[in-house]
């Protein structure tokens, strides 16, 4: 469910660069080691930044990412306790929730006839999810932590059983939050090394920390008066995704929102990622591949969509030669369209239009005028939307070029929710049957997202992973083999 923090961070500034930052902007950053990547780095947690970033604390705790985990209590659930019964017809059991007093409540039971003749009663701890589109539920007992069998799906603003609960797959009160689950749905938890899900201690959130690293050296540094002209040169101290080359910063938005059949690299943890880092050297991620099924993907892939569209390949390539000390600006990432320390539901909607007006409409008036004139081919500017006219004019007087090139619609692995496909093209033809298309449909392979050529060994793994976490497939086990 993370994009890259887009954080300017406060520009500090002296007569001359100290020694060791004043590296020219030809030189590629990721190459260089960040003084927060030693071992002696130490998280500081998110209150002492916003001592000197009050006003991006502000608006980050208001973010999905900032309101991903917390305690459970009223202010935190977005759920409608009103119609709160759901039913789980291959196990029997129905579930209520509701609360008493300042506490949530599940209550598991089954009926005969009007009787109840089974019914257990678990409090709920965590609440996990910002509420943009669900609300999931999870129980601590002396540290260990599991998922509970209900979930709230703000969207649809209904109660249903959790992602891989349905179908005879109820594991209950059972089903264990480990470190792979938590450290992309939270800020680093204090695991307890050789368990499954125990944990000392739990953060309330994502922090400034997951996607800058560790700020201890920072914050050392910054308070015995060091200052670096940050216009200038990069702050080693801490990373600012900003400055990273374009790989090294969709390298961070990837580690979460790229989910799917993940393989530790050898002797590597879910811990030993962080910023301005390779995300492949420590873990390759896999998705299966199939023919004749574009259209569908899961819920936390907007990384590989986005990479899968003409619109960030084209400026890839543009990019490549670029000097700037901010090299995003030169491409298509995540941040052109989204600004992590602010809520998309606090963005103006013209922050997306305009980036596609960026590259696709030529001219001189200012934007407002080429959004109202784009439909007209004799005002001298470049027409890009071949749709027809009506179409055209409904569309960019609402400013929405993303309603017809990213369009809504549900996600593969999770239901009840609508997400938007970012996977850029033109609009695609929906003629054909779902009972069609999935006659169609034909496995191709698992390929790694995030590395090009992972090694036999990687991808065998990722085949048995694929058999025993997802789907036990025979094609699974036979390419395995392989």
């Amino acid at each position: 469910m993370l994009f890259a923090f887009f954080a300017l961070s406060i520009t500090f500034y002296s007569c001359k660069s100290p020694e060791g930052n004043n590296t020219t902007i030809e030189k590629k950053q990721d190459t260089l080691l960040y003084k927060n990547h030693h071992d002696s780095a130490k998280y500081v947690g998110i209150n002492t930044c916003k001592l000197c970033h009050q006003s991006i604390y502000n608006t980050f705790i208001n973010t999905g990412m900032g309101k991903s985990f917390d305690v459970a209590s009223q202010q935190k659930s977005a759920g409608d306790y009103h119609t709160s019964v759901i039913q789980d017809k291959i196990g029997d059991f129905y579930y209520k929730a509701f609360w008493k007093n300042d506490s949530l409540h599940f209550l598991e039971y089954r009926l005969k006839g009007r009787d109840t003749i089974y019914k257990r009663l678990e409090t709920v701890n965590y609440i996990i999810g910002s509420g943009q589109h669900t609300n999931s539920h999870i129980q601590s007992v002396n540290g260990y932590l599991n998922q509970m069998p209900m979930t709230f799906y703000t969207q649809k603003k209904t109660w249903d059983l959790p992602p891989g609960f349905e179908n005879g797959h109820n594991s209950r009160f059972m089903r264990k939050i480990g470190l792979e689950c938590m450290s992309c749905h939270n800020s680093y938890p204090d695991f307890v090394l050789g368990s499954e899900n125990k944990y000392q201690s739990v953060e309330k959130g994502i922090g400034c920390e997951r996607c800058h690293g560790p700020g201890s050296i920072h914050v050392t540094e910054r308070s015995t008066g060091s200052k670096i002209d940050t216009s200038k040169y990069i702050d080693y101290s801490i990373v600012n995704p900003a400055k990273l080359s374009i790989e090294g910063q969709f390298d961070i938005c990837q580690r979460c929102h790229l989910q799917g059949n993940t393989v530790l690299k050898e002797g590597k943890s879910f811990y030993d990622f962080k910023p301005g880092m390779k995300l492949s050297d420590y873990m390759t991620v896999f998705l299966p591949k199939y023919k004749n099924a574009d259209d569908e993907f899961i819920m936390a892939s907007h990384a590989d969509r986005l990479k899968q569209s003409a619109c960030f390949i084209k400026s890839l390539e543009k990019s490549k030669n670029t000097k700037s000390l901010r090299p995003y600006k030169e491409a298509l990432t995540c941040v052109t369209c989204h600004n992590p320390h602010v809520s998309v539901k606090e963005t103006n909607k013209e922050v997306f239009n305009d980036a596609c007006n960026s590259c696709h409409y030529e001219g001189t008036e200012g934007i407002q005028d080429k959004r109202l004139k784009m439909h007209d081919k004799n005002n001298g500017s470049k027409l890009t939307c071949s749709d027809k006219s009506v179409i055209r004019n409904s569309t960019f007087k609402t400013q929405n070029c993303v309603s017809c090139h990213m369009p809504s619609s549900g996600s593969i692995d999770i239901p009840h929710v609508s997400v938007h496909d970012h996977y850029i093209r033109k609009p695609q033809s929906k003629t054909i049957t779902k009972k069609d298309k999935q006659a169609l449909k034909e496995f191709i392979g698992l390929y790694a997202i995030n590395e090009k050529n992972p090694k036999p060994f990687i991808k065998a793994k990722a085949y048995l992973n694929q058999y025993e976490k997802f789907e036990p497939r025979s094609y699974y086990l036979d390419s395995a083999a392989l």
